[in-house]
C-alpha cells in the first residue's frame, strides 16, 4: 500500500493562511517575517516527514521522494536570497509596492536670535539657502508612500514639519520615525534662513545644497550628497557613502569623511582634511592652506594648492603645488609639475613623471616599486643627482656632467651641477630619464641588426664506389645420357 506525504498539503495551508492574513491585514509585515523565520518552514516539514516515517515504516515507503529533495533545494535558496535581501535594508513593504501621495509642506517662525539651525531625522532632499531675512521660511513638499490614501493621510497626520526654539538654536523636526515601519516617509524642502546661522543636519538617506550662508556647516548621514558653496566659517561633512561632496568658496576649514565616489573641493581658504574611501574622481582647487589626503591606497600632503590636484583611479595629477609635498599611491601613473619646497613620492607601481619649474630646484625623493621615472630639469639649474634603475636602463637626456654607470643588472646616473639639492629616484624595475626642459625624450636606438649567419660548407661528394667484379659464368650443364628403353623392360 502507498502511503501519501501530508507535509506538502500541510505547507501549503500554512503559505495560504499567511497569505490571507497579509491581505487582511496589509500593514503586518509578512515579507520581512518570512525572510527571517523561513527556516522554521523546514524544521515544520522535516517533523511532519520524520513522524510519517515512524507511522508507516512497515511500508518501506521513502523518506524523501526526488521530487521533495529538489523542491527542497529551490526553498533553500529562495530562503537564503530573502533574508540577504532582507539584511541588505531592502523591505517588502508600501515602499515597493505601495502608492506615492504628495503632500505640501509651508512653515515659518522667527529666527533674529538663532545663532544655529538643527535639522533632524530627515529623509529626502533639503535646499537652504541664506538671505538677508529675520526668519526661516520652509516650503516644499512630503511624499509617502502607502497603500491607501487612509494610511498615507494618518501618517502625514503624525509626521508634521515643526520649528521648536531651544535656546540660540532652532530645531526643525520632520517627525518620520513616526511614520509606520511599513510605510516610507520623504520631505523635499526649500528653506531659506538669515545668512548669519550656522546649519547643522543629521538624516538617513538625504541630499544636501547649502549656499550663502557666513556660519558653519556640519552634516552627517548614513546616504547622501552635499554641494555646499559660499559657505563662511568650518564644513564637516560626514556621510557613509555618497555620490558626489562639492564645496566651493568656504572661507574656513573642510572635513570630509566617510565613504563614496566623487570628490570637488575649490576656493577654500581654510585647512582640507579628506579621510575615508573615495573611488571616483577627487579634484582640488585654489586652496590656500594644507591638503591632507588619507585614503586606504593613497596619501597626499601638500602645503597648499594654488594650482590643481586631481586624482582618479589610474592617475594622479599636480600642477602647482606648494611644498613639502608627499604623495603615496599603490597603482597610479603620476604627473606632478610646478612644485616648492621638497618632493618626496612613492608608488608601488605605475609611471612617475616628476618636472620642476622654480630655480633653486627643491629637494627631491622619488621610488617606483614598478615602472618608469622620467626627470624634467629647468637647463639652468644646479642639483646632486643620483639616478638607479635596479631593474632597468637609465637614460641620460640631459648631458653632461651627468654619467651613465652599470653594474650588473643595475644601472645608474650620477652627477652635480652647482650646489644644489639632493635629487635621489629609484626604480626597482623599470627605467630612469634625465633630460632637460624644452627638449623632448630620445628614443631609443634600435637595436642593429645581428649579421646574418654564414652559409653552411656543402659536405664534399663521396667517391664513387669501385665498379663490382662480373661474376665468373656458370659452367653448362653436360646433357643428361640417354635412357636405353630396352633396360627398363619389366619381365612378367
Amino acid at each position: 500500500m502507498r502511503h501519501r506525504s501530508l507535509a506538502a498539503p500541510l505547507i501549503l495551508v500554512a503559505l495560504g493562511g499567511l497569505f490571507l492574513w497579509r491581505n487582511i491585514h496589509p500593514e503586518a509585515p509578512v515579507f520581512d517575517l518570512i525572510a527571517t523565520y523561513w527556516p522554521f518552514l523546514l524544521i515544520a516539514w522535516g517533523l511532519v516527514r520524520l513522524i510519517e516515517v515512524l507511522l508507516w515504516r512497515a511500508s518501506r515507503h521513502p523518506s524523501l521522494t526526488g521530487g521533495e529533495i529538489v523542491l527542497l533545494v529551490l526553498v533553500c535558496m529562495a530562503g537564503a536570497g530573502l533574508f540577504e535581501v532582507h539584511r541588505h535594508g531592502i523591505r517588502f513593504t508600501p515602499a515597493i509596492f505601495g502608492e506615492q501621495f504628495e503632500y505640501p509642506i509651508t512653515v515659518q517662525g522667527p529666527a533674529a536670535s538663532a545663532k544655529r539651525i538643527v535639522f533632524d531625522n530627515l529623509r529626502g532632499t533639503i535646499r537652504i539657502n541664506g538671505a538677508d531675512i529675520q526668519d526661516i521660511r520652509i516650503t516644499g513638499h512630503k511624499l509617502v508612500r502607502a497603500y491607501t490614501r487612509d494610511d498615507a493621510d494618518r501618517t502625514n497626520g503624525e509626521t508634521p514639519v515643526e520649528l521648536a526654539i531651544q535656546g540660540d538654536r532652532i530645531l526643525v523636526a520632520t517627525h518620520q520615525d513616526r511614520a509606520p515601519a511599513e510605510q516610507r516617509v520623504s520631505d523635499d524642502l526649500e528653506v531659506a534662513v538669515p545668512r548669519g546661522v550656522a546649519i547643522e543636519a543629521a538624516g538617513d538617506n538625504t541630499d544636501y545644497e547649502i549656499t550663502e550662508v557666513n556660519g558653519g556647516v556640519e552634516l552627517h548621514g548614513a546616504r547622501g550628497d552635499a554641494r555646499l558653496s559660499h559657505i563662511g566659517g568650518n564644513v564637516r561633512v560626514s556621510i557613509g557613502r555618497s555620490g558626489t561632496i562639492a564645496a566651493d568658496g568656504v572661507q574656513g576649514n573642510v572635513d570630509l569623511d566617510g565613504r563614496g565616489s566623487d570628490v570637488q573641493i575649490e576656493n577654500v581658504t581654510g585647512q582640507v582634511t579628506v579621510s575615508g574611501a573615495y573611488v571616483g574622481s577627487l579634484d582640488f582647487k585654489n586652496l590656500a592652506k594644507p591638503l591632507r589626503i588619507e585614503g586606504e591606497r593613497m596619501e597626499v600632503r601638500a602645503a597648499a594648492v594654488p594650482g590643481s590636484l586631481s586624482v582618479d583611479l589610474g592617475d594622479l595629477n599636480a600642477n602647482k603645488v606648494v611644498g613639502p609635498v608627499r604623495l603615496v599611491t599603490r597603482s597610479r601613473d603620476v604627473h606632478i609639475a610646478d612644485f616648492t619646497d621638497s618632493l618626496e613620492l612613492e608608488s608601488a607601481r605605475g609611471d612617475i613623471e616628476i618636472q620642476p619649474v622654480h630655480v633653486p630646484l627643491p629637494r627631491i625623493e622619488a621610488h617606483s616599486g614598478s615602472g618608469q621615472i622620467e626627470l624634467v630639469l629647468p637647463p639652468n639649474s644646479a642639483f646632486q643627482l643620483q639616478a638607479i634603475a635596479e631593474r632597468g636602463e637609465a637614460i641620460n637626456d640631459f648631458g653632461p656632467p651627468i654619467e651613465a654607470q652599470t653594474e650588473g643588472r643595475t644601472q645608474s646616473l650620477k652627477g652635480s651641477v652647482g650646489n644644489g639639492p639632493a635629487i635621489r629616484i629609484v626604480a626597482d624595475r623599470g627605467s630612469v630619464a634625465v633630460r632637460k626642459e624644452g627638449s623632448a625624450p630620445s628614443a631609443r636606438a634600435p637595436e642593429p641588426p645581428r649579421p646574418p649567419a654564414p652559409p653552411k660548407v656543402p659536405a664534399a661528394p663521396a667517391p664513387p664506389a669501385p665498379p663490382a667484379a662480373p661474376a665468373p659464368p656458370t659452367p653448362p650443364t653436360p646433357p643428361a645420357a640417354p635412357v636405353n628403353l630396352k633396360d627398363r623392360e619389366v619381365k612378367l
